[in-house]
C-alpha cells in the first residue's frame, strides 16, 4: 500500500471537522431554546441555568482532559469523548424535563472539555514546532465556521421537523467521526501505519522526543511559571471581550443601535464569519513570521501584541462611532482581530509544557478563557444595570483587551524557558 507523505496534515484535518462538530452541537441548543421553553414552559431564569450549566461541567473538565491527554495518548480519549458528547448531544433532544436536560448538559460540557486540551496534547506530538500556530488556526477556524453555520442548518430542521430533531442529526454525526479518529489517528506518530521515516524527522525537528508516558507534572513550578501565567491572564482578558459577542451584542445592536431583528441578526454574525479566516489566517501568519524571523517566540509576540492592540483600537472605534453599520462592523473586525492571535497562543502553550505537558497547560489556559465565560456575561448585565450606558460596559472589554496585549509581552520571551524541558527528557 502507498504511503502518504504527509499524514500529520490529515491529523489537521480531522481536527478540524470535528471541532466543527463541537460547535454544531453547543451552539444548537441556542436556536432550538425558544421553542424548547415553549414546549417545556421553562421561566427565562431556568433556560438561563441551562444554557449557563454547560460553562460550568467545560471549566471543570479542563485540565483533568490535559493530564490524561498527556498521559495515555488522544486517540481512545477524543475517541470516547466525542462518542460521549454526540450521545449526550441526542439525549437533548430526548429530554422531559427541567432536571433532565440540566444532567444531560452537565455531562455534555463535561465530555466536550476533552476536545482542546487533547487536540493540543496530539499536536504536541504530531506537528513540528514551526506548524503549530498554523495547526491551531485551522483546528480554532473549525470551530468558527460551525458557529456559523449551525444557526441556518439547525433552524431549517427545527422548522420543518421539530425542536428535537436537530439534537438526534447532530449526534449521529458525532458518532461516525469517532470511529474515523480512532481508526485513523494513532497517539505517537512512529505507530502510524502509513508515516515515512522523512515525515517523522520533519515532525521532530527542534522538538525534543516525547516519552513514551509522561512523567509527572510538577504543578508547582508550573504554577509559578511567569510566562504561563501572562498566558493565563491574556487569555482571560481576550475571552473577556469575546464573550461580549456571543452573549450581550445582538441586544446592544437592538437597544443602543436601533437595528431591527433582522438587521441585528446579520452583524452579530460577523464576528463568526470573520472568526473562520482570521483563526487560519493568524496561525498562517504567526508560521510565517517565525520563518521569516527566525524565531518561533519572537513571531508569536509579535503576532499576539498586534493582534490584541488592534481589537482594543477597533472597538473603541466603534464605541465612538455614530452610524450604526459602521460602528457594528468595527466591532466585528475588533473579533476578528482577537482572533488572529489564538493560533500563536495554543502554539505557546504547547511550548511551554511541551511533549510531556502541552495538554495539561493548554487546559489551564482553556479553563482561563472560561473563568471569563462566566464573569464577563455577568459583569457587563450588572455594569449596564448600575450605570445604564453601554459605553462603560464596551470600555470594560476594552480594558481587558489592553492589559492582555501588554501581558503578551511576557508569554513568549527569547530566552528558552520552558517548564517541562527535564519532564521531556527520556
Amino acid at each position: 500500500m502507498k504511503t502518504l507523505p504527509r499524514v500529520r496534515h490529515s491529523v489537521v484535518l480531522l481536527a478540524l471537522l470535528i471541532n466543527l462538530i463541537c460547535y454544531t452541537d453547543r451552539v444548537c441548543i441556542a436556536i432550538a431554546g425558544p421553542e424548547m421553553s415553549k414546549a417545556f414552559g421553562f421561566t427565562p431564569a431556568q433556560m438561563g441555568l441551562v444554557y449557563s450549566i454547560f460553562s460550568l461541567s467545560y471549566f471543570l473538565g479542563q485540565t483533568p482532559w490535559g493530564i490524561l491527554a498527556d498521559r495515555f495518548g488522544a486517540r481512545g480519549l477524543v475517541s470516547f469523548a466525542v462518542a460521549g458528547w454526540s450521545a449526550f448531544t441526542a439525549l437533548t433532544g430526548a429530554a422531559w424535563n427541567f432536571a433532565s436536560l440540566m444532567l444531560i448538559r452537565f455531562t455534555f460540557g463535561a465530555l466536550e472539555a476533552a476536545l482542546s486540551p487533547s487536540i493540543a496534547s496530539a499536536f504536541a506530538r504530531w506537528m513540528p514546532a514551526a506548524e503549530r500556530s498554523t495547526a491551531f488556526g485551522a483546528f480554532l477556524g473549525g470551530g468558527r465556521l460551525g458557529g456559523a453555520i449551525t444557526p441556518p442548518i439547525a433552524g431549517f430542521i427545527l422548522f420543518h421537523y421539530g425542536w428535537r430533531a436537530p439534537f438526534f442529526l447532530f449526534g449521529a454525526v458525532g458518532v461516525f467521526w469517532s470511529l474515523l479518529w480512532f481508526y485513523w489517528f494513532r497517539s505517537r506518530p512512529e505507530d502510524h501505519p502509513r508515516i515515512t521515516a522523512a515525515e517523522i524527522r520533519r515532525i521532530r525537528e527542534g522538538v525534543p522526543p516525547a516519552p513514551e508516558r509522561a512523567r509527572s507534572v510538577p504543578w508547582m513550578e508550573l504554577l509559578l511559571s511567569p510566562r504561563l501565567c501572562c498566558l493565563l491572564a491574556a487569555a482571560f482578558g481576550s475571552t473577556f471581550l469575546w464573550q461580549f459577542y456571543i452573549t450581550w451584542f445582538p441586544t446592544y445592536l437592538r437597544q443602543n443601535r436601533g437595528m431591527s431583528l433582522a438587521e441585528s441578526g446579520f452583524y452579530a454574525s460577523i464576528p463568526f464569519a470573520l472568526g473562520v479566516g482570521a483563526t487560519w489566517a493568524g496561525g498562517i501568519l504567526t508560521d510565517f513570521a517565525a520563518r521569516r524571523i527566525g524565531d518561533d517566540r519572537s513571531a508569536r509576540t509579535i503576532i499576539g501584541v498586534i493582534s490584541l492592540s488592534s481589537a482594543a483600537i477597533l472597538m473603541s472605534a466603534g464605541i465612538w462611532c455614530s452610524e450604526p453599520a459602521l460602528a457594528a462592523l468595527l466591532m466585528g473586525f475588533a473579533a476578528g482581530a482577537v482572533d488572529l492571535y489564538l493560533g500563536a497562543a495554543w502554539a505557546s502553550a504547547i511550548d511551554i509544557g511541551g511533549a510531556a505537558a502541552g495538554g495539561a497547560v493548554a487546559g489551564l489556559m482553556n479553563a482561563a478563557s472560561n473563568c471569563a465565560g462566566f464573569a464577563s456575561p455577568a459583569l457587563m448585565g450588572w455594569v449596564l444595570q448600575q450605570s445604564g450606558n453601554w459605553n462603560s460596559v464596551l470600555l470594560l472589554g476594552v480594558a481587558t483587551t489592553a492589559v492582555s496585549a501588554v501581558l503578551w509581552l511576557f508569554v513568549n520571551p527569547r530566552r528558552n524557558s520552558a517548564v517541562f524541558a527535564g519532564a521531556m527528557e527520556s
